[in-house]
């Protein structure tokens, strides 16, 4: 059955999007949801790989007693059997006291943990049920799944898909076990750092500890093992796919990198790490975009604008509109080639005579209509133009959302790590203090180095632009004046040099991340 469901909606979204991406993040997942999965995955895994993918564990961790309490929810509710400490006191009533922060059999201060923890709260994950807010990466026993209630009248919430959809399960992987040798060691060492950052002493963690413990163990709503999903193991094996070479060696880069800085405290790595996991999988489906499409050298590129200026006096904001549109429509274009190759192959290496089955969107699968792409491809005759596909792919693209897996999820990934803002289509790039701290971290092994040597650094790593030089041998160069970018790159390092990250020695000389040099240990 498993097998046939697989050889269904070839030619659905989500298959054209795993052809040409391989790893393409679904718009529901933000930065947040995306570095979650991956620790958990990691914690649940005891941070390395396992021997056997019998052995691998899902990242699905409930934590329902201290979401009570983080949360001001009741995630115990419509739970009865079981007591909880006393013979009285059911879990469901122990969830209600921890949500409304009451003394729990002579405890003390659990107001106080409570709005501690509250504090902690990642706002971009503050929306929908409850079920899917997550705390910001700060200790392992803080690290919980997404949770979901079967229905809004309902009481009990499930652990289950809200947000997470497998995307961090194939990071961790990268990171524990990428297939070269050199990205292994570096992938061991940061996966070394994140185990030892997400254990260090905290009062919070003997919190949560006591609190689960204080749960029956013997029900199947604790915090237990549970069982993988058929979509975990794929998304686990994906892995090893070679088309995510260069996304496992930028990751296990970038992450030993944020996690080997000798003066960052634990949660600001972890806080970074969660930034650069998003970016990180935002350009690998923008460069495999710019691949597909065969895109020039000078036009692969992403315009960040730091200006203050009116957008009507800022040639640069404007700019980065346009790069941020470009990139959209690679985004696009490379989605419409896939789709044509894969109606081609269906057409004529699978000889299909009736494609109705191929698509999941209704309109595309009507065979009834004789201009449906269906009906049409199924009618067209062998051997076939390359226009023709093209033609037909562009049809289904314009008529069905192909945009969810690329376009969505490129645009939503940058949100959550601060790179894009903006609405519509005045949307522009630029990274704010917490995204340019995660870029700073990633080149710790580099620090200190001049604010120019920053820049043509955040060029190379992650095809940025931001200053004169780094806009050279880019369609840039004929477009914006070197005055502009000049001042562009000036309050660039204004925003570091506020935000801690940089050190004006002179007018001309800013230094950037001595506090990000390595740590000897």
């Amino acid at each position: 059955m498993a097998s046939q469901r697989k050889n269904l909606y070839r030619l659905s979204p989500g298959a054209v999007a795993e052809d040409l991406f391989c790893l393409a993040p679904d718009r529901d997942e933000r930065a947040p949801q995306l570095c979650a999965e991956t620790l958990l995955t990691l914690r649940q895994n005891d941070y390395c790989a396992p021997d056997s993918i019998d052995d691998l564990q899902s990242p699905k961790r409930q934590l329902f007693a201290v979401r009570s309490l983080a949360l001001g929810e009741n995630f115990l509710g419509g739970r009865s059997k079981g007591r909880v400490g006393d013979p009285d006191t059911s879990p469901e009533e122990y969830g209600d006291r921890l949500a409304s922060g009451d003394q729990v059999r002579g405890s003390a201060n659990l107001q106080l943990a409570q709005l501690t923890l509250q504090g902690l709260i990642d706002p971009e994950t503050q929306r929908g049920q409850k079920g899917a807010w997550l705390l910001r990466p700060f200790h392992e026993s803080l690290l919980w799944y997404d949770a979901r209630k079967p229905s809004p009248r309902s009481s009990e919430y499930t652990v289950r898909k809200v947000y997470m959809r497998g995307s961090g399960i194939t990071l961790a992987r990268l990171l524990a076990d990428p297939a070269d040798s050199s990205d292994a060691a570096l992938g061991k060492v940061a996966v070394g750092r994140i185990r030892e950052e997400l254990n260090a002493a905290s009062p919070l963690a003997d919190i949560g500890s006591i609190l689960e413990s204080a749960l029956p163990s013997n029900e199947t709503w604790t915090d237990r093992r549970i069982d993988l999903e058929e979509d975990e193991e794929s998304a686990w094996r994906r892995g090893a796919d070679p088309r995510l070479a260069g996304l496992a060696r930028s990751l296990c880069r970038h992450a030993e990198g944020i996690m080997l800085q000798g003066n960052a405290s634990g949660p600001a790595k972890l806080w970074q790490l969660r930034c650069m996991l998003g970016l990180d999988l935002a350009l690998h489906v923008l460069r495999t975009a710019w691949d597909a499409t065969d895109t020039p050298s000078e036009d692969r590129f992403l315009l960040l604008s730091f200006g203050g200026s009116p957008r009507a006096q800022d040639p640069v904001r404007q700019r980065s509109e346009e790069s941020y549109r470009r990139a959209r429509i690679r985004l696009s274009e490379a989605t419409v080639r896939t789709l044509a190759k894969l109606m081609r192959e269906l057409k004529e290496e699978d000889k299909v005579t009736a494609f109705s089955g191929e698509f999941r969107d209704r309109t595309l699968a009507d065979a009834r209509s004789h201009d449906s792409v269906t009906n049409q491809l199924t009618r067209l005759p062998l051997p076939a133009g390359h226009e023709e596909y093209l033609r037909l792919a562009r049809l289904a693209v314009e008529t069905a959302n192909y945009s969810r897996g690329s376009e969505d999820g490129f645009r939503v990934l940058l949100e959550s790590v601060g790179m894009l803002v903006g609405t519509g289509s005045y949307r522009y790039l630029t990274a704010t203090p917490d995204l340019l701290g995660a870029m700073v971290g990633a080149l710790s092994n580099r620090m200190p180095m001049s604010s120019r040597d920053f820049i043509a650094a955040a060029r190379e790593e992650w095809d940025l632009v931001i200053n004169q030089e780094s806009a050279a041998e880019t369609a840039l160069a004929a477009q914006l004046d070197g005055a502009r970018l000049a001042q562009n790159a000036r309050a660039a390092e204004r925003l570091m040099s506020d935000a801690g990250l940089a050190v004006g020695l002179s007018d001309r000389t800013t230094m950037v991340g001595e506090r990000a040099s390595r740590s000897h240990r």
